[in-house]
């Protein structure tokens, strides 16, 4: 039974696929030949168009007429070119008998009037223009827009024919193979379907625990105040240097403040502080909260000289007032500085920059010093 059932929709598929093919090359063929058609009247109408300001153009030939300087030999000239392009659109128009006799008309009340100008019987001609020439414009002008609508409106419903063919004839092969591929495929979906739910399943599981894992690394190495690296982060990046220098930073007088104006403005003033110190420090460079009111800072790859100019911009721009609460609040900073010997690991390191910035603290506050 199921042989049989695939045998008959193997046979049905190329047929339906050969029906599909040959609607929308019929689709095809009409929708080309229906935009040809569309173009072709706008084209007419763009003739029209012309038509209509080429005997405008011929109707200010009497004026010319008047003018000084135009002979009527140079007018002559200039209407013969209007009427042979004239004559050029009406061909290309394949107007019909009646049009060509609205032009021919005018052409002959025009011819009279011009007639006239010519010899200075100029009241004559504007009594001619008056009765003939002027309703023969009228007219000929009102009979093109009449055309010129009729052009465009005729192609507006050839293109709207074309487009509205091409979208029905879309829209039923699109609706053919939706159902055919319904048919045959519903059981290859079901499974598909839930083969992508269960790898999706299992993305969503490693995405999480990758996540997670990152979350935990990235809590367990920062501090989460201030968003530094941490303590743990600072063995880390020491034991991965090999020559770096070390300052470590402690604030003066931060207790006082945090104790007169209470610990949100003390987190507030330790932000600020990490601010200020990655902002002397360079991109390359590590600032580090190790707890309280004590930081560090890892200059990698850096010298005596590198060190000292950091330590000297940290002790400037701790020492400038932060505006905690809408109050000024100075406080102050003891930088201790060291620099690895090729013998030295990162505990000895910070224990050297410890002594250095103790002797500091225990000397007047509020400077940096070096250990040696």
């Amino acid at each position: 039974m199921m042989g049989r059932i695939a045998r008959a929709l193997s046979w049905r598929w190329p047929r339906i696929l050969a029906l599909t093919a040959l609607l929308l090359g019929g689709v095809t063929i009409a929708n080309v030949m229906l935009h040809s058609r569309s173009s072709e009247h706008e084209l007419s109408r763009s003739r029209l168009n012309e038509l209509n300001m080429l005997l405008h153009e011929e109707s200010s030939l009497q004026w010319k007429t008047l003018s000084k300087g135009n002979t009527p030999v140079r007018v002559a000239r200039e209407l013969g070119a209007i009427r042979g392009r004239e004559r050029t659109i009406l061909d290309e128009l394949d107007a019909s008998s009646a049009l060509r006799t609205q032009v021919t008309g005018y052409h002959t009340a025009l011819d009279a009037e011009l007639g006239l100008l010519g010899v200075g019987k100029t009241t004559e001609a504007l009594v001619l223009e008056q009765q003939q020439t002027d309703p023969a414009f009228v007219a000929l002008a009102a009979e093109l827009e009449e055309l010129g609508k009729a052009e465009t409106t005729a192609a507006k419903l050839a293109k709207h024919i074309a487009d509205m063919t091409l979208m029905l004839a879309m829209g039923a092969a699109v609706a053919g193979m939706g159902v055919l591929l319904f048919r045959f495929e519903r059981e290859h979906r079901i499974s598909q379907r839930a083969t992508e739910e269960m790898l999706q399943q299992q993305q969503i599981a490693l995405d999480t625990l990758t996540e997670h894992e990152a979350l935990v690394r990235h809590q367990a190495l920062h501090d989460p105040l201030t968003g530094l690296p941490n303590r743990r982060a600072l063995s880390e990046l020491l034991a991965a240097d090999s020559r770096p220098a070390l300052l470590l930073v402690d604030l003066d007088n931060f207790k006082p403040v945090n104790d007169r104006l209470g610990h949100a403005a003390g987190d507030d003033l330790l932000i600020q502080v990490s601010r200020r110190l990655l902002g002397t420090t360079r991109i390359e460079d590590t600032v580090i909260r190790l707890g309280g009111d004590e930081f560090a800072v890892v200059i990698h790859d850096g010298d005596q000289i590198a060190a000292i100019h950091v330590a000297e911009r940290i002790v400037k721009t701790i020492g400038e007032p932060f505006d905690i609460g809408h109050a000024a609040v100075s406080i102050g900073a003891s930088v201790g500085v060291a620099v690895a010997s090729a013998s030295a690991d990162g505990d000895q390191l910070l224990r050297e920059a410890d002594e250095a910035m103790y002797r500091v603290k225990q000397a007047s506050k509020g400077g940096y010093g070096i250990f040696v």
